[in-house]
């Protein structure tokens, strides 16, 4: 049932991706927002996951150059905000992002980055590590270090720059400073929801290497704990697209964890297709707006449901709620867009995570065959260790 659900999901969740490509052929983060190179990646992503993209067509040569400008324009603007682009997230994000879609597309701009990325290796990844806050588990430090791994491969795989004892010194040290719940930062009272959402880039960059992990059960446990009853991982309602992929992303990192899991993950699947909206795309959350009686009902339940009292998480969620309640989160802002979307309204982001948590959720327990998705063989976001078992 939930096989032939995601299937129905897949094909109006291609409609949605149609829906936000503008007359010029370009795509945006929602049909109701401007174009941007953030979403052309998101849209590329998602239909290449499923299984939609065709490269053949000439249009993507077109798509190859813009998104080769894209970080060129990008690069400038984010130079005004930080002289030292190694450290501006912002930044990294694109250039992985369109490194990733670049690598999908087949295109000659893929190489002919070597000018941006040279300057943005580290020889000394300790003290980048120290700087970025990674070890010590700092609020956005994981997408920092998953930035900087990706690049040492990349330097490895496609510019010939021998790498190979910044990865080693990289996974190392994160090895070394894991608390005991399987992440990076302070150990406490119990798990946070910080510890998984950001410490999950850095298990990126395990799978994508193939490290062994002694942690992943203990990590896999103490994120199972923050469940809510609708199977999501969020600090408020309705889960949001990064929260519950990251956390899924844990609970399926093997096969023997997933099975053990098994029922909480279809949990979450079948919430996820309950929420897909009617255009096909998925928001972050149906829960936080509008204000309503029913919705401040939900997260005054979600707040006193006990399955994060014996953790960390609680006070994160209760913040969450006074800080959602404020005005200035009637609508969620980011740099991927001028445009601030509702919590209600369907985009390119939630969209590809909803639909790679599905992804990763059907091929861990092994529900159908692995080919009728696509994952991205390259470092990062959208990777799958199955690619390394066809290879």
């Amino acid at each position: 049932m939930i096989k032939m659900n995601i299937e129905s999901a897949k094909q109006i969740y291609n409609d949605f991706i149609n829906s936000c490509k503008n007359e010029k052929g370009d795509y945006k983060l929602t049909p109701n927002s401007e174009e941007s190179p953030f979403a052309s990646c998101f849209a590329i992503f998602g239909l290449n996951l499923i299984k939609g993209l065709n490269i053949s067509d000439a249009s993507w040569e077109l798509y190859s150059k813009k998104l080769y400008s894209g970080i060129l324009e990008y690069k400038k603007k984010r130079s005004y905000f930080n002289s030292d682009l190694r450290f501006d997230k912002y930044f990294l994000q694109l250039l992985a992002f369109s490194l990733s879609a670049l690598y999908l597309m087949g295109a000659n701009y893929f190489t002919n980055l070597e000018e941006i990325i040279k300057p943005l290796i580290v020889e000394d990844i300790g003290w980048y590590l120290e700087k970025s806050g990674a070890l010590i588990g700092q609020s956005q430090s994981g997408n920092l270090a998953m930035f900087m791994a990706i690049l040492l491969i990349h330097a490895r795989d496609y510019m010939g720059i021998n790498t190979s004892i910044q990865l080693e010194q990289w996974i190392e040290l994160h090895l070394k400073a894991m608390n005991k719940f399987g992440f990076w930062g302070q150990d406490g009272r119990g798990i946070k929801y910080l510890h998984f959402q950001n410490g999950y880039h850095q298990y990126e960059i395990f799978e994508y290497l193939g490290v062994d992990n002694p942690m992943l059960p203990v990590a896999a446990e103490n994120v199972a704990r923050l469940a809510d009853s609708q199977g999501h991982f969020a600090p408020y309602p309705g889960g949001g697209g990064c929260y519950d992929y990251d956390a899924v992303y844990i609970l399926t990192g093997s096969k023997d964890i997933a099975e053990q899991y098994r029922s909480l993950l279809i949990k979450t699947a079948q919430s996820i297709l309950y929420e897909q909206n009617a255009d096909g795309g998925f928001c972050e959350s149906h829960y936080v707006r509008p204000r309503s009686l029913k919705n401040l009902s939900i997260f005054i339940r979600f707040l006193l449901s006990g399955y994060r009292k014996d953790s960390g998480a609680q006070m994160e969620s209760v913040r969450n709620f006074i800080s959602l309640m404020l005005p200035r989160s009637n609508t969620i802002a980011t740099h991927w867009s001028i445009y601030s979307r509702r919590w209600d309204e369907s985009d390119l982001w939630d969209s590809w995570f909803r639909m790679l948590t599905l992804a990763r959720i059907e091929c861990a327990l092994g529900n159908h065959d692995t080919n009728n998705w696509g994952f991205i063989n390259y470092p990062g976001i959208g990777y799958h260790n199955i690619l390394r078992s066809h290879m």
